[in-house]
């Protein structure tokens, strides 16, 4: 179900008021931590008892937490060091842990710096000659089954203090031990590389809430498995910045047909996409619309690629009409269709899908006026290279796929700003960015999505979720939709399409595919 992210500020207000109160807080992170040690010890090891324990251990709470689960872990049989990395640590903790028979070892910034004084730290000898502080930190990680990181918390700065990169630098070629990190990795720092030499946990144990950083694309390597703990705090998904999505959302909240429900309150989805020079792009977006349970699909496109759409699916309607949703651009449609349906919806408010060639007419003078793209729902269903161009254009310098790939989070926060669409930025992990900044993350689809067509394929169900919502506030007294529930409706297409995606290897197929995944979310078969 359903997981909102908060920035680390939201989480860190939401404690006060209960530690001001004497809510054990930490004792529960602390527990909750214990128990996912153990629980991994077992899992690795077979056992606790014997086992071997590091813990480093930095100035914050986070240190704290650690401090105590170690405590705890001790208690069960493991053998325990704590390695304090600077002139402090949470004082309670670290006490706990020398009470349960921690060994406790100093590396701080001071012993690296004597060291350097020595003459003792290059590159070839540090490890041997930089003093015996640094010397027993490494041994103690290289000989740990766990190591829980409790460096750096929500509150810290990014990126490791040189003392302890060096000492990571030299323990990661050589780490054996599963490595947990405490509310959030101590090295997460997205916009440096994933190399060896850093700490890459295997989980992470997040308290509270889930932290919005941790949701970033670019920082799985980093994170591993997450954990969230509920520790009792009563957070406000209002404030939450971004919202995960996963299957069971889409069991959930697929939008089935009502008892009283009827074609036309089913939602009519209109399908500009194909032409003459690339018809198989009509067919797959006009075969999804349908395959999703479409109340009507009209196609709007060129007589050629309506006969081969015709000619699969005979209940598609190729006259002009209502529609609840249009997808435009899959395909790129002849100049003088598109015109025809900015002529047909000119002074509507009827939500629409941009995806390829329609893309173009984003931002541009002639057509963000206020009765064409302006003061309608608009989602624009770019992947990077479409997303670059656009945003080249919009911004006046260039920008390249590869920078997208960088922080696709940041540019399609970005590009939704710029453009007060909702921007699906398609790819493995597929970002979808409300104008506000408020994301969507649907779960990852297969890898075999990547194939062409799959897109077009993707905005024919995105199109018919639109519709189908669409009519549902015509024919009811529901209040229209807000930004943050067309990027839901965004992120449970995608949900749609990776469940078909499972089920084929082609564009084609997937289309295909879509009729029984739509027949298994409408008549509840598994």
């Amino acid at each position: 179900m359903s997981v909102f992210a908060y920035p680390s500020e939201v989480i860190r207000r939401a404690e006060v008021p209960l530690l001001d109160a004497g809510v054990p807080l930490m004792a529960r992170a602390a527990r909750a931590l214990a128990n996912i040690a153990l629980e991994t010890l077992r899992a690795d090891r077979g056992r606790v008892a014997g086992s071997r324990v590091c813990v480093l251990a930095g100035p914050g709470n986070n240190a704290g937490d650690a401090l105590f689960a170690a405590a705890a872990l001790a208690g069960r049989g493991a053998a325990v060091s704590v390695i304090t990395l600077f002139d402090r640590t949470h004082a309670e903790g670290l006490a706990a842990a020398r009470r349960s028979g921690a060994q406790v070892v100093s590396f701080t910034a001071a012993d690296r710096a004597e060291a350097t004084a020595a003459g003792r730290a290059t590159a070839a000898g540090r490890a041997a000659a930089a003093g015996p502080a640094r010397a027993e930190a490494l041994r103690e990680l290289t000989r740990a089954d766990l190591v829980l990181d409790g460096i750096l918390g929500t509150g810290g700065r990014r990126g490791l203090p040189e003392h302890i990169a060096g000492l990571i630098s030299d323990w990661a070629p050589q780490r054996s031990a599963g490595l947990l990190a405490v509310d959030v990795p101590s090295d997460l720092s997205p916009d440096a590389d994933g190399a060896k030499q850093r700490m890459h946990a295997d989980r992470t144990v997040t308290f509270g809430g889930l932290k919005a950083e941790l949701v970033d694309p670019r920082v799985s390597a980093f994170t591993g498995f997450i954990d969230v703990i509920d520790i009792g705090l009563d957070l406000d998904p209002a404030q939450a910045t971004a919202e995960l999505l996963d299957a069971d959302d889409l069991v959930t909240d697929f939008p089935r047909p009502g008892r009283d429900g009827h074609k036309y309150s089913r939602g009519i989805t209109g399908i500009l996409a194909g032409s003459e020079e690339y018809p198989g792009a009509g067919v797959l977006t006009t075969t999804s619309a349908v395959n999703s349970g479409a109340g009507m699909v009209r196609y709007l496109g060129a007589p050629l690629v309506a006969e081969f759409v015709i000619g699969l699916h005979p209940e598609v309607v190729t006259a002009s009409g209502r529609v609840d949703a249009v997808v435009i651009g899959p395909g790129d449609p002849e100049p003088e269709y598109i015109q025809a349906v900015i002529d047909a919806l000119t002074e509507t408010t009827t939500p629409l899908v941009l995806d390829a060639g329609g893309l173009d007419m984003v931002g541009r003078a002639e057509t963000m006026t206020e009765t064409w793209l302006a003061g309608r729902p608009l989602i624009i269903t770019p992947h990077a290279g479409e997303l670059a161009r656009l945003l080249s254009r919009l911004l006046g310098e260039i920008i390249t796929a590869g920078r997208i790939g960088q922080d696709p989070l940041g540019w399609a926060r970005q590009a939704a700003e710029l453009t007060g669409a909702i921007v699906l930025l398609k790819g493995h992990h597929t970002v979808i960015a409300a104008p506000d900044g408020h994301t969507v993350l649907p779960e990852p689809g297969p890898a075999s999505l990547a194939t062409a067509g799959a897109g077009d394929v993707l905005s024919g169900v995105l199109g018919t979720l639109i519709a189908v919502a669409s009519a549902r506030s015509r024919y009811s007294d529901d209040r229209p939709l807000s930004s943050h529930q067309w990027a839901r409706l965004a992120g449970l297409a995608v949900l749609v399409h990776n469940a078909a995606g499972r089920q084929a290897v082609t564009a084609s197929g997937v289309a295909g595919a879509l009729a029984e995944v739509t027949d298994a979310l409408i008549h509840g078969t598994d």
